[in-house]
């Protein structure tokens, strides 16, 4: 077995990870291997991948974005996170994991910040009202200003190249109302993930307008999202769409916890 460095080539190398994880974000870590390749790691056997790790640097922190193993292969994970670690410009690092799996990063001195937990909304229909007016207030018209102004406010770090860029596909959908914003992207032909989706204080009812419009563009297929578990007022606003609790994950921190503004943070 080789760990190391991941391959330019990594895309025919892959095949088992995307039959494995129904989720695996492919476009996700081909847009971080482009910004920070020194941040992504894989494990070869016989020449396929069977781990593999990847992360973005901002300004404060550095956010492990992928990180998955096939199930055989668990004890990979321990050194693709040492390889990580011990080739970041920062110890300052943080990461959300299946809360089963939080033990390997546990063994790196990684402290627990919050639980999450993963929504998953079946395409199933749900009735609400849509209008033009609503859409034409969910527009996006402000997207670019609106987002980073709340994501500065969130996550106290400065993100900017991420937003405007690096989190940014093709299939992006960019919806945005005076109060915040909420960015959706194709993970693959069946699923769409909500990230991120940040908000103001006190607004409630323009958050609630951001996922009609979601729904309303992209509720042909499964939409999933990752949201703090313990804000009561994001997660009655999953629940009352008939999102389904998928599965809890837990946000942990090495070195300087985040400072999370957790109550605006719909989904990371």
């Amino acid at each position: 077995m080789f760990v190391g460095y991941l391959r330019n080539d990594f895309e025919e190398d892959i095949s088992d990870l995307l039959e494995s994880d129904k989720l695996f974000e492919l476009e996700l870590l081909k847009q971080t291997y482009n910004v920070f390749p020194q941040y992504c790691f894989a494990a070869y056997e016989n020449g396929n991948i069977v781990g593999v790790v990847s992360a973005y640097e901002f300004h404060k922190h550095i956010f492990i974005n992928v990180i998955n193993v096939l199930e055989n292969y668990e004890e990979v994970l321990t050194r693709l996170l040492k390889l990580l670690i011990q080739n970041t410009s920062s110890m300052n690092i943080f990461v959300l994991i299946d809360f089963k799996k939080k033990q390997f990063v546990e063994a790196f001195n990684f402290q627990e910040h919050s639980l999450f937990v993963r929504y998953m909304h079946s395409g199933e229909a749900v009735p609400f009202n849509f209008s033009n007016s609503i859409a034409k207030q969910v527009s996006g018209e402000n997207y670019d200003d609106v987002s980073i102004k709340i994501d500065k406010q969130v996550f106290m770090d400065n993100r900017e190249d991420y937003i405007k860029t690096d989190c940014t596909f093709s299939n992006s959908l960019k919806l945005s109302t005076q109060t915040g914003f909420l960015h959706s992207y194709v993970v693959n032909k069946r699923f769409i993930r909500v990230s991120p989706w940040l908000m103001q204080s006190e607004s409630y009812l323009d958050a609630e307008k951001l996922l009609r419009g979601v729904l309303y563009y992209r509720g042909l297929k499964k939409i999933f999202a990752y949201a703090p578990k313990d804000i009561k007022e994001i997660t009655e606003l999953y629940d009352s769409y008939k999102f389904k609790k998928d599965g809890t994950y837990s946000l942990m921190y090495l070195g300087e916890r985040p400072e999370l503004k957790l109550e605006n943070l719909y989904a990371i």
